[in-house]
């Protein structure tokens, strides 16, 4: 059948709304009385606009974590409302330095501007939950994943496949609605699901690798903080296996 041009237009507005709900707007975030200013570098050089330009982006960042964190809350408040041994034993968050967005612009080589950062970069805002056994882990992404306004971008699973170094946590970038400056945005979070054990390991690596880094150690670890993991993991499912015959 013909379409008439009403059809066409309407086609193209539906266009338009789903390529707006994909890419961060930065217009609305530009403080009053600025230019609209992009350019990341320039921006570093000019400390005071650095700093009011990229407080209102990192609020609205903010603002998805803290939203994000809301929706973890709810299940624990669920769990302990039905008296059941709750899957979430702590959440942390952590919200990236505009000096660290930049120097992770820098890296990927990608255009050192904000739209750049906020369309490229998915961890600026980032949740970690930590979960008592490996099950949790995987109730707590269902429950996460089941909320249809929650769009999900991309999932990488290294509990179940393990990083060479031993590292094991379930990744997932999501993208969450926030109404900040009265305009809805589908703003990206990284999602670390973990467990106690898997925050042990990654916690003690970090420190071991930040030290060896600054000393310039010219020894690999790798291969031995592969085989603490896989000592610690080991305890980890025999515990696991006490639970659920407790709970059965």
């Amino acid at each position: 059948m013909k379409k008439t041009t009403k059809d066409l237009i309407d086609i193209q507005e539906d266009s338009m709304k789903i390529e707006h709900e994909e890419t961060i707007e930065m217009n609305g975030l530009i403080p009053l009385g600025m230019p609209e200013l992009n350019d990341m570098e320039w921006i570093a050089d000019m400390k005071s606009q650095f700093s009011q330009t990229m407080d209102p982006i990192l609020r609205m960042y903010n603002a998805a974590m803290n939203e994000t964190t809301a929706r973890f809350e709810i299940i624990k408040d669920e769990f302990k409302f039905r008296r059941q041994r709750c899957p979430i034993h702590h959440i942390d968050t952590r919200l990236k330095s505009a000096n660290s967005i930049l120097g992770k612009l820098q890296k990927k080589d990608l255009d050192l501007t904000l739209s750049s950062a906020c369309n490229n970069i998915y961890d600026i805002a980032g949740v970690r939950v930590v979960c008592p056994y490996v099950k949790d882990v995987y109730l707590v992404r269902d429950r996460i994943e089941a909320q249809d306004d929650i769009h999900i971008m991309e999932e990488k699973d290294y509990v179940a496949t393990p990083k060479r170094n031993g590292y094991r946590s379930l990744h997932i970038i999501i993208r969450i609605p926030v109404y900040f400056m009265n305009k809805k945005q589908l703003v990206p979070v990284e999602l670390q699901i973990r467990t106690l054990a898997m925050d042990l390991w990654a916690s003690l690596e970090h420190d071991i690798k930040y030290k060896s880094f600054n000393q310039d150690y010219p020894i690999d670890f790798t291969s031995k903080l592969y085989e603490c993991s896989k000592l610690i993991y080991q305890a980890e499912s025999d515990m696991e296996k006490i639970n659920n015959l407790l709970e059965d």
